[in-house]
């Protein structure tokens, strides 16, 4: 189902592994194991075993962004006695990009269904935590949505500046995204680096359905599921976060309704701005990857993600 390029015995390093998704595309997959649960075993004996006590948690990037982005968070984790696994969605990092050029939802489904399949067999019986970037935290969603059933499989969910409707509210932020359509389109690619907003490339298509969405202000599948109603039937546990100088990507609005629109009974919501006792109004980046983030946002991550184990 998949292998790995290293041994996965040395809590220092990321062990990068390889699986395939539904489409054959192959992603990277990173493992930073528990640092707790390694450091408690004399050699390499025993240190799957040590793994397997460990919570898995599964990291995900959003849109124009890699591991990378998650790497930091990861890694605080991994220190706090998380065995993490950071996803490169197809086209990202050190993933394969596919022969068919993937849409938003199609790219999320078929790598979060990969990821967790993977992790599974790791953890066999354990629910798997997800906290998810932008449009990683998106994506489970969008699984999630699809598939109620899979609820028993995922413990906590928690998202960073995620939301997928509420972009275009204000005249300038409409005005953007159409330009940005346009480009998308003549260039056959929406330009991370030319747009100043994350260090790579991202497919027109992916691009191209948020757009839609934003402008509609309606999360629709292509087929026309309805995401925002398929939300109120989900009750995993959610904490979100929304950046008090995230004004275009995920304002508050959008992160708010999304929010709103899950129904779990246990979820916290945690809009992160100066005047709310954070250090920073928190942009988009900076809410995932910053040295205020890592004082901020990622213990609270984690004593969310330890509290009533």
């Amino acid at each position: 189902m998949g292998h790995s390029s290293q041994s996965d015995c040395d809590p220092q390093k990321a062990h990068i592994h390889f699986i395939d998704n539904v489409s054959g595309t192959r992603l990277a997959l990173w493992h930073h194991p528990s640092v707790e649960g390694v450091s408690k075993v004399d050699g390499s004996v025993g240190c799957e075993s040590a793994q397997l006590a460990a919570s898995p948690v599964i990291l995900s990037h959003g849109t124009f962004s890699n591991h990378r982005s998650c790497r930091g968070l990861a890694q605080y984790l991994a220190k706090r006695g998380f065995d993490c696994w950071i996803l490169d969605f197809q086209g990202h990092g050190q993933s394969e990009t596919p022969e068919n050029e993937p849409d938003f939802e199609s790219m999320c489904l078929e790598d979060v269904d990969a990821a967790l399949s993977f992790v599974m067999t790791r953890h066999p019986g354990v629910p798997i935590d997800w906290v998810g970037h932008s449009g990683g935290g998106l994506a489970m969603l969008m699984h999630l949505a699809r598939n109620p059933n899979v609820q028993s499989q995922i413990g906590k969910l928690v998202t960073l500046a995620s939301q997928a409707t509420h972009a275009g509210l204000v005249t300038k932020n409409r005005l953007g995204i159409q330009a940005s359509k346009i480009i998308t389109r003549a260039l056959g690619v929406a330009p991370g680096r030319w747009f100043k907003i994350g260090p790579e490339n991202e497919f027109s298509k992916v691009m191209l359905q948020w757009y839609q969405w934003s402008l509609e202000g309606r999360w629709l599948g292509a087929d026309g599921f309805d995401y925002e109603k398929a939300l109120g039937d989900i009750d995993t546990p959610l904490l979100s976060f929304a950046g008090g100088g995230d004004k275009f990507i995920a304002p508050v609005e959008g992160c708010r309704y999304l929010f709103d629109c899950v129904g779990s009974t246990t979820k916290e919501f945690e809009f992160c701005a100066a005047d709310k006792g954070y250090k920073e109004d928190y942009s988009h980046a900076r809410i995932i990857s910053s040295s205020s983030a890592a004082k901020d946002i990622w213990p609270k991550v984690a004593d969310w993600l330890q509290s009533s184990r």
